[in-house]
């Protein structure tokens, strides 16, 4: 035999192998074609009225439904821009990228019957559903597959990044939003001290001194996005007792709404946390409790600003 005769074999050799490697990586099912069919097709035409996101092994559902008022999560207010994401795509999911046919492969990729699973309502009671595996940490994917089928393929795009989002992954962060420009007047409390800081034509007073001009603008600084920490859980939240918080903030700018001529922009109560370092927090007129971290609320109610009953500085 030849050189040249060699050198077709061995060409002819390297063609089958990498026509096998495919089989041998991606499919998994015993006939080993790599045949995808119509693919993973996921799609959903009427208007969804709610997200259910199972979780694996029974660890609870993340409800997402619309509701008059907007869109909630577990009956808290969502972060409507990140419901707007999730709308924007998964009405219309599909994928070519087979990933295994042998069922024996499911548990192994997050795609079996215990593990997440994605339930999509509409408007007109129709509920569709996929399982929602684990990430393919070499694409960037998440492994799905459609509950009739045994077939897996890896979905590319944001979608399963959202849908791996838990209960406060949902949940807004931003509080709330002071324009700062429009702002006269602070009130806050932190213990068993007061204090009131004015806007004049000469600059902020505490009382009728002038305030530390570095810690109003700290303060300040603070109020276009007040932003939560993160959450309490339902438990905490419900043996949060706020009649009696151990500090307060109320910001006012200029306005008609009372007959002293101000608006109240913002009124925060706050509940300290010793055992987490941090501070538990609601709106005056809210319902639902958020954290404060420990530097936010040194901001926004600095104790050096803040004098103690016996007219000296706070210790801060």
């Amino acid at each position: 035999m030849n050189a040249k005769q060699l050198k077709v074999i061995a060409i002819v050799l390297g063609v089958a192998v990498l026509l096998t490697l495919p089989r041998l990586f991606r499919g998994s099912g015993e006939e080993g074609t790599l045949d995808v069919g119509d693919g993973f097709s996921f799609a959903v035409t009427d208007s969804i009225a709610g997200v259910d996101i199972v979780l694996a092994d029974g660890a609870g559902t993340v409800r997402l439904a619309r509701t008059d008022a907007g869109w909630t999560v577990d009956g808290y207010v969502a972060d409507e821009p990140k419901i707007r994401d999730l709308l924007d795509v998964i009405g219309q999911l599909s994928s070519s990228e087979l990933v295994a046919r042998n069922p024996s492969n499911h548990a192994g990729l997050g795609v079996a019957e215990g593990g997440r699973r994605i339930e999509v309502r509409t408007a007109g009671g129709e509920v569709r559903r996929f399982h929602l595996g684990d990430r393919d940490t070499r694409s960037g994917g998440y492994f799905v597959r459609l509950p009739a089928d045994d077939v897996v393929y890896r979905l590319d795009g944001p979608a399963g990044g959202y849908l791996n989002r838990e209960r406060d992954g949902w949940r807004p962060r931003l509080i709330a939003s002071v324009d700062t420009a429009a702002v006269r007047e602070v009130l806050m409390r932190r213990g068993d001290r007061e204090a009131v800081l004015r806007r004049s034509d000469e600059g902020w007073l505490a009382g009728d001194a002038p305030a530390d001009s570095a810690l109003v603008q700290r303060l300040l600084s603070v109020l276009p996005s007040v932003s939560a920490s993160g959450f309490p859980t339902a438990e905490e939240e419900a043996a949060a007792d706020f009649t009696l918080p151990d500090g307060w903030v109320e910001v006012f700018s200029e306005g008609s709404a009372d007959v002293t001529g101000r608006q109240l922009e913002l009124s925060i109560l706050l509940l300290e946390d010793e055992e987490r370092g941090d501070w538990v927090a609601r709106l005056a007129d809210g319902a639902e409790a958020f954290r404060l971290s420990s530097l936010t609320v040194d901001r926004l109610l600095p104790e050096a600003l803040v004098p103690s009953p016996d007219g000296e500085p706070g210790s801060g």
